[in-house]
């Protein structure tokens, strides 16, 4: 790969970048990703909540709805409890993932390689075959050939006729 390529790699990689942080600014902006003091208490995520002590009962929340009450040290606990773990799951997956990919590669490599070099036999002509000599292209007449398609087959070739 020359200079130019990876130069161009990188512009098109710092773009993409520059525009998935601009599309997370303007979603911060407009409240789609605010986090709210209150959130639902129901369902699994709100039993997980009050049991990992993340959620807790307020009386500025309306009813139904649970409070965050975390501090600095429950949130580091939780992140290594749970989403390290997780990270660490998804990352080995893609490197498996991009290993196997690698290996499919190779192997691909390989067989187009052998089969590059499998000699490839020319087929010899049959023994009875005999080379006829092709006279040029002969234009049947329209006639004869609508006399050939139109002449009646019914049954059998009538009997000669005694004498």
């Amino acid at each position: 790969m020359d200079r130019a390529q990876l130069s161009h790699r990188w512009l098109v990689l710092a773009a993409a970048i520059a525009v998935v942080g601009a599309l997370g600014v303007a979603l911060a902006r407009s409240g789609a990703v605010l986090l709210h003091q209150c959130v639902s208490g129901e369902g699994l995520v709100g039993t997980l909540g009050v049991r990992l002590a993340l959620l807790h009962a307020d009386s500025a929340c309306p009813t139904g709805t649970l409070a965050l009450g975390v501090d600095g040290r429950q949130v580091a606990g939780i992140v290594v409890i749970v989403a390290l773990p997780v990270l660490l799951a998804h990352v080995g997956a893609l490197a498996l993932g991009l290993g196997a990919l690698g290996r499919l590669g190779a192997l691909a490599r390989r067989v187009a390689g052998v089969l590059r070099w499998v000699p490839i036999a020319d087929p010899e002509p049959l023994p009875h075959a005999r080379p006829v000599p092709v006279a040029g292209p002969r234009a049947a007449p329209v006639l004869q050939l609508v006399a050939l398609l139109a002449r009646p087959r019914r049954g059998p070739p009538s009997a000669p006729v005694p004498a």
